[in-house]
């Protein structure tokens, strides 16, 4: 696995994230086509799609056969394309499900990138496992942790068959310190709720809140004409 060490970026001051530096060991160099996985997880506005679409284009730029897929479920900002949230773009295709982007790779590609894959179910760590062990570059993103701070399935798994791992942190908006966790700021238990800046934040351990969403959702039960008529009537 590669050594990573997270420090702060000049390139990425004004964008609220950490970047990083590779030390000597990483799987950069690969003799014989061996397939292998890059995992990069991390919280909300932390530069994991960026970082993504770093690696990608400089797999375009060395005139390797590049196919990128991103869950159907996610749509915030264009229907055809990985957004990062600093504004950086790169193609890439729709799919539900691990067996779509087995469906769809070609047999020539040679990398492969997927954004978002906690939304892709179980299925995508075999898809990954069986895209390497085709001797394919597989490069993928997602959140390691949930808006409760539990690890965010299926990304756990997918890490223990990774050969590269990077994990990058954001900056809380709390207090500034590194943040590992990814805050829901609105009223939804619901594990999959897909969002941007003004529903999501990221927090330090110090500063996150966990049982906020539940908190936002008695609020507004409380605060709800029902519930007002019904006490009235008490």
């Amino acid at each position: 696995m590669a050594a990573v060490i997270k420090e702060p970026g000049p390139d990425f001051a004004n964008q609220g994230v950490l970047a990083y530096t590779e030390r000597q060991g990483s799987v950069d160099v690969v003799k014989h086509s061996m397939g292998w996985i890059e995992v990069i997880v991390g919280p909300m506005f932390s530069g994991k799609s960026e970082e993504l679409i770093r690696r990608l284009r400089r797999a375009e730029i060395g005139k390797q056969r590049v196919q990128i897929f991103k869950p159907v479920i996610d749509q915030r900002y264009t229907k055809n394309g990985i957004v990062s949230h600093s504004g950086l773009e790169i193609a890439s295709e729709l799919v539900a499900s691990g067996s779509d982007i087995l469906a769809k790779v070609a047999p020539r590609t040679e990398v492969v990138g997927i954004d978002e894959a906690q939304f892709l179910g179980d299925s995508v760590v075999e898809a990954c496992v069986k895209l390497a062990d085709m001797g394919k570059r597989v490069i993928v993103s997602g959140l390691d942790t949930d808006f409760l701070g539990r690890p965010f399935e299926p990304m756990p798994r997918l890490l223990a068959v990774a050969e590269e791992i990077t994990k990058l942190l954001a900056i809380c908006m709390q207090c500034g310190n590194p943040a590992v966790h990814t805050q829901r700021l609105v009223a939804s238990e619901e594990l999959i709720v897909v969002g941007a800046s003004g529903m999501y934040e990221a927090r330090c351990r110090r500063c996150f809140e966990p049982q906020l969403a539940h908190q936002k959702i008695e609020e507004q039960s409380s605060n709800s004409p029902e519930t007002k008529a019904h006490a009235a009537s008490s």
